[in-house]
């Protein structure tokens, strides 16, 4: 797994010499595009997306509508891709259950908590079995976006206000899955998380916006302590920025690649780091959850959740479609 390129940040002579890639990425996607048939199910399909790769906030978007699909009394299940999945065709996970993020993705690992989450790499496939089980009365597609295989009846596109659509460039030369003007055709409902620049609200214009902030819910629990802050996610900035404006003290702070699979060797050596400096551990629930259990009793993550700043509206439209 590589780094997020500080180049997806902004333009600069890298992002443009590799244009030409990106031209053929586009190709790409525009023939896909072109040839897909999207196929519908019985069940309302509510996508939770985004148009970077990585970083947006599209897991505590997710769990956020499952919350209210319980308060409003609607049954459901995750549909999600995983990640370096074992390849499993369909995949039932339960909150209970002895999984492991290697063998089905860490955002699964996060969902289930909070409901039911099937994995599978055919989300057609996956949406379908789904289909025929009669508790669920919807399925919260995670990731979906980009998929062309199934028919969505609601899409909800995730931008992170600090982040946005980096620079603007598809990959390899910038962050964007797909262009602009796609995803926002896509998009029902905008979710902006956190503060947002005004030339990215700019390129927002027309569309349905529900803004929104990440709330820490255990924050006592790291004040007055010297921290060692450390994560795999696409933008580990935005996590140890987060942690200083809390007011908390980060003192060192550590970065692997997205999605990174830890090592004993790598907690170990942050375990020794933190104690011959007499630092107290602090980490994302994302990579928390990925640790074995001795470990997880040695370092406490940050946990957080997803607050709506007009939760009505997101009912509301929420219940045009179930």
């Amino acid at each position: 797994m590589l780094k997020t390129p500080n180049f997806w940040t902004k333009k600069n002579i890298i992002s443009v010499a590799l244009l030409p890639l990106s031209a053929i990425y586009f190709c790409a996607f525009s023939l896909a595009r072109i040839f897909a048939n999207p196929q519908k199910i019985s069940k309302p399909v509510i996508c939770v997306g985004n148009l970077i790769a990585g970083g947006s906030g599209k897991t505590p978007t997710a769990i956020a509508i499952g919350k209210i699909l319980h308060e409003i009394g609607v049954q459901f299940a995750f549909l999600s891709r995983g990640y370096m999945g074992d390849g499993s065709k369909f995949l039932l996970l339960r909150k209970y259950d002895n999984n492991k993020a290697e063998n089905v993705g860490d955002e699964p690992m996060l969902l289930v908590e909070t409901a039911d989450t099937f994995v599978a790499k055919n989300r057609l496939f996956g949406a379908r079995q789904i289909d025929r089980m009669s508790k669920f009365k919807a399925i919260i597609l995670d990731d979906g976006m980009q998929n062309n295989s199934l028919k969505r009846d609601f899409t909800i596109l995730v931008v992170d206000g600090k982040v946005g659509f980096g620079n603007d460039f598809l990959i390899p030369a910038g962050p964007m899955r797909e262009p602009l003007f796609t995803g926002l055709k896509k998009a029902d409902l905008v979710v902006l998380i956190g503060e947002v620049r005004s030339e990215l609200e700019k390129k927002l214009v027309g569309k349905k916006i529900v803004k929104a902030k990440i709330i820490p819910t255990n924050l006592d629990q790291f004040r007055d302590k010297k921290l060692l802050a450390f994560c795999g996610l696409a933008y580990p900035q935005k996590f140890f920025s987060f942690l200083a404006n809390q007011g908390l003290d980060v003192v060192e702070s550590r970065s692997f690649s997205d999605h990174h699979i830890y090592q004993i060797s790598d907690l170990e050596n942050l375990l020794q780091i933190a104690q011959q400096k007499n630092l107290t551990l602090v980490v994302t629930k994302k990579d928390w959850i990925k640790f074995p259990k001795l470990f997880q009793e040695k370092i406490s993550y940050l946990d957080i959740e997803l607050e709506f700043e007009n939760k009505d509206l997101v009912i509301a439209e929420l219940k045009k479609i179930l």
